[in-house]
Formats: structure tokens, C-alpha cells, sequence
């Protein structure tokens, strides 16, 4: 590929800032652009436990989304009406899944793992304080 000189600069400024190397950064923002042609909708977030695929206008992770539909045994219908949101949302969070189960299903467990993390944590500090 031969990019603009103005996207390469754009590209080494955001590399700079970020403290990722060029080729990785490039090569996340063709990974993620493709997912969002192929599946409109989602987009991509930072938070404190990685970049994470995200419904747009939500405010919910598919990981969250997926979570819900496995609870209500694979109902999208019951699923939208719990979180409150538009059917076509949880339609885009399965379409995202059927292409990307195993990435879903490690962010679940990685949210279990880090939940109970906490909780231990905070058992913790109470028992410590003697609450």
C-alpha cells in the first residue's frame, strides 16, 4: 500500500502520541475498518481492559450484549427488552458474534475473572477496616 503523504503524517503523529509503533497502529485501524464494513454498527472503544468492540449509540459492549442473550437462552427479543434497547442492536451484536465468538467469549470469562477479583478485593478491605 502507498498511502497519502498527509495520512502517513496523521498516522506517525497518532503513533507518536499513542507510543504504538506505526505498522501496529496501521494495522488496527485496517483490522477494525474492515469489521465495521462488514458489520455496521459496531465500533471500537479503549477502556482499562483493552480495545473492545462496541455498539454504536448504546453505550453497551457486544460482550455485554452477548452476556444477556446467553442468560435468556438466545432470545434477541427478550434480550432488547432487558437492556432497553432497539432489536437491530442486538442483531448487530449476534452478526458480530457469529464472526468473532472466541474474542466474545474470552472478553466474558475476562470480565468474570476481574469481577471476582474485586469482590475478593473489597471482602478484604472490610474485613480489614472490621465491617
Amino acid at each position: 500500500m502507498r498511502p497519502q503523504l498527509g495520512t502517513l503524517e496523521r498516522l506517525r503523529r497518532r503513533a507518536r502520541l499513542s507510543g504504538e509503533a506505526r505498522t501496529t497502529l496501521a494495522e488496527r485501524y485496517l483490522a477494525e475498518g474492515l469489521v465495521m464494513d462488514e458489520v455496521p454498527g459496531v465500533h471500537f472503544l479503549d477502556g482499562p481492559m483493552g480495545r473492545r468492540p462496541a455498539l454504536m449509540g448504546s453505550g453497551l459492549d457486544v460482550w455485554e450484549v452477548v452476556k444477556v442473550l446467553k442468560d435468556n437462552d438466545g432470545s434477541a427479543a427478550e434480550a432488547a427488552a432487558y437492556l432497553e434497547v432497539e432489536p437491530r442492536l442486538i442483531e448487530t451484536a449476534i452478526r458480530y458474534y457469529g464472526s468473532s465468538r472466541e474474542e466474545i467469549d474470552d472478553w466474558i470469562a475476562r470480565v468474570y475473572e476481574l469481577s471476582e477479583l474485586e469482590e475478593a478485593n473489597w471482602r478484604a478491605a472490610q474485613e480489614a477496616i472490621g465491617v
